[in-house]
């Protein structure tokens, strides 16, 4: 009589192997062929083409069929695609490598000192206060600016949480779970991030070496722009995921554009103390 085999144990989560995977955790089975050279090159490129297929997978989708992406989230179908979270991420590096100093999260310091929509907040005093009217402001600016087009970047997370509670508030009736409506969220600001890194290259570059409009008028460009977009797409896949009528989606949309908007203004406020108060 042969002595009976026992299954081997998982060294990542103590589970049985049931063949050649854990069924409690999905590991493979190690083997001593996994410390090959061979094997160690198939695993780094493997692992590098499945990354890039999901990121391209959910991008398309993201741009192409809006609110699907989340709408797949929702019935279970995550395995062709990078999770909500890791896309922002990674979305979220992108934009932080490719634009530059100039992004729609970010002003100067000029124009904390000259525009009344800051300037009623206080934050002319704030600059005179902290480094008094004979500081030389040119170099303030300076330091100022840089630190706000790296900073303006990295806190972008924020918007997520906020832009949630919106849609939940606005959705009340569909009765999701806030989890989804964080999913939503995630989604949209990462076509956001993906969109104005097009906006950069396509209208921005565009514009500096072949166009030369004046900032008034590229401004102006930019506002009007930037708002289409977000209005068509937020409707789009609002109607896609929430499955509400494109009309109510619309006019949820034009809303959404607005409380965007005033959060936008938060946000260039919450970096402009912040960023005086570590001077």
């Amino acid at each position: 009589m042969q002595p009976q085999t026992e299954n081997p144990i998982c060294p990542s989560c103590g589970g049985v192997f049931t063949g050649a995977f854990c069924a409690r955790c999905g590991q493979k089975k190690p083997s001593p062929q996994r410390f090959t050279l061979k094997h160690f090159f198939e695993e780094s490129i493997e692992g590098f083409t499945h990354f890039d297929n999901k990121f391209f997978r959910s991008i398309k989708l993201l741009f192409f069929k809006p609110g699907s992406l989340s709408r797949h989230f929702e019935q279970g179908r995550t395995v062709p695609f990078m999770k909500p979270v890791q896309l922002f991420i990674v979305s979220n590096f992108l934009f932080f490598l490719l634009v530059g100093r100039s992004n729609i999260f970010a002003v100067g310091l000029s124009s904390y000192l000259t525009f009344g929509n800051y300037t009623r907040y206080g934050t002319k005093e704030a600059v005179l206060k902290k480094f008094g009217s004979g500081a030389n402001l040119n170099e303030v600016a300076r330091l100022f600016n840089e630190r706000i087009a790296s900073q303006s970047k990295a806190f972008i997370v924020l918007f997520i949480p906020v832009f949630a509670v919106f849609c939940a508030v606005l959705f009340l009736k569909k009765k999701r779970y806030f989890s989804l409506h964080l999913t939503f969220a995630t989604h949209f600001f990462t076509f956001l991030l993906l969109y104005f890194i097009l906006f950069h290259f396509i209208i921005e570059v565009t514009n500096q070496y072949v166009f030369h409009l004046s900032v008034g008028n590229f401004d102006l460009l930019a506002v009007v722009l930037n708002l289409m977009v977000f209005v068509v797409y937020f409707a789009l896949a609002a109607t896609r995921f929430y499955l509400t009528k494109w009309y109510w989606a619309v006019v949820i949309s034009l809303l959404m554009a607005f409380l965007f908007l005033l959060s936008l203004q938060a946000y260039r406020m919450f970096l402009f103390y912040k960023i005086i108060h570590t001077f």
